[in-house]
């Protein structure tokens, strides 16, 4: 997958979305690309129709603060790929603790790749 995107560490997702939350542009979405081992988070904002991309690349283990204490509507996407994907996202503004799409009893995290003991994602 090819994306222009600006690359970024969980360590610099607060401040570097608070500078785009202060330079008006608004939080259009963010992506979960499952690729087995690591995992992308793809957060896009739009300002005067430009669209910018901020990339975090996370291992399984890893979690990620969440963005909602600045973009208050991201907690739903956020819910989201906690709850499909299995992201470990702290401190969301309203977690729905799995039961965004989910009802009690599904499988867990059901679009996450199952690994294979040799460590290659399956689909």
């Amino acid at each position: 997958m090819k994306i222009n995107a600006i690359k970024i560490t969980p360590e610099e997702i607060l401040a570097t979305v608070q500078k785009y939350f202060d330079d008006g542009y608004r939080l259009v979405t963010a992506t979960c690309v499952d690729e087995g081992e690591k995992i992308h988070l793809i957060y896009s904002f739009d300002r005067e129709l430009a669209l910018q991309n901020l990339e975090l690349c996370i291992s399984r283990e890893q979690g990620v603060p969440s963005i909602s204490s600045v973009y208050a509507c991201a907690f739903l996407v956020e819910n989201e790929m906690k709850e499909l994907f299995g992201i470990k996202i702290d401190d969301i503004a309203l977690d729905l603790g799995g039961r965004l799409y989910m009802v009690k009893g599904a499988e867990e995290a059901p679009m996450a790749r199952k690994i294979e003991e040799a460590g290659e994602g399956v689909e």
